[in-house]
């Protein structure tokens, strides 16, 4: 880890995100050149959020938010019982954080070149034709660069995951009303959220900790489908990031459509049996009201 990063990480929040407002002051106290300069040397920071068990191979990646100049971490995640397929990538945590909060991404700066997988992820969000990677090597090269000859949500006839964008949910039994009404709220926000265009049925998965914390996540469907994010890994990334750890999770509630494309139940169950055997998991069914 470089010299600079005790000085670096007392600018980072608890939920570890570097506020715009202190990078200004930041680069002048370090000497770094610019933003991306700044950037790249966040990454040993980003790497202390990877939890990868399995590899050991620590990945992190941090983001520039168009909307705020915030400074936004991600890093991969494993999860031993697991499949691989529930992995987390780095830049996959990184871009599922920035949809949730509503923020697109203008350029990211990663500890390893992103993998194939990766690409294909980063290119289902707005804003993908600019997006510029930076890598410690020296590299900077747009996505279109890393990824010619796209697939995309275009090719489909769909739009791009980003801000503005949604539908209405509705839960269509009365089971709804029993459910912790913070939790049921909360789920409902997660489900207006989902980006589901190619299976047209949007899913969330809402938990509640230990101490009352509620966190949400929502799929995030991708045109070449299997590189999108269940919504259990969604909930999970918004978990890791916020300090939180898989033990204090006691509730779980998984909205989905019945009988839809794709049904994450049985893949939401078994993860959280893995890491929270003693967190209770509902099902609530819902409809699609309105899209937008």
């Amino acid at each position: 880890m470089s010299a600079l990063s005790p000085r670096l990480a007392a600018a980072i929040g608890p939920d570890h995100v570097l506020p715009a407002a202190r990078i200004p002051a930041l680069l002048a106290e370090t000497g770094l050149a610019d933003t991306d300069a700044l950037m790249l040397a966040l990454l040993p920071l980003a790497q202390n959020l990877a939890r990868p068990p399995i590899s050991n191979f620590r990945v992190g990646a941090v983001g520039l938010t168009a909307e705020t100049g915030d400074v936004i971490f991600g890093a991969n995640v494993e999860f031993p019982g697991a499949g691989s397929g529930d992995t987390i990538h780095a830049e996959q945590f990184l871009f599922t954080r920035a949809y949730h909060r509503g923020v697109t991404l203008t350029r990211i700066a990663v500890s390893a070149r992103p993998c194939g997988h990766c690409r294909q992820f980063m290119n289902e969000f707005s804003g993908n034709e600019s997006l510029l990677i930076l890598d410690p090597g020296g590299d900077r090269q747009s996505l279109s660069e890393l990824l010619p000859f796209r697939f995309g949500p275009a090719d489909l006839g769909e739009a791009p995951a980003g801000p503005g964008r949604g539908q209405t949910v509705v839960i269509t039994e009365d089971e709804g009303t029993e459910a912790d009404p913070d939790m049921l709220k909360a789920l409902i926000a997660g489900g207006a959220r989902a980006h589901t265009p190619y299976s047209g049925c949007p899913s969330a998965l809402v938990l509640k900790l230990a101490d009352g914390q509620i966190i949400t996540g929502s799929a995030i469907e991708n045109a070449a489908y299997n590189p999108g994010m269940p919504p259990a890994q969604a909930a999970l990334i918004n978990l890791i990031a916020g300090g939180w750890d898989y033990d204090q999770i006691d509730a779980a509630i998984l909205g989905a459509v019945p009988g839809a494309g794709f049904d994450h139940f049985a893949g939401t169950a078994k993860l959280l049996s893995i890491i929270a055997p003693n967190a209770l998991l509902e099902t609530l069914p819902w409809r699609v009201a309105q899209s937008s």
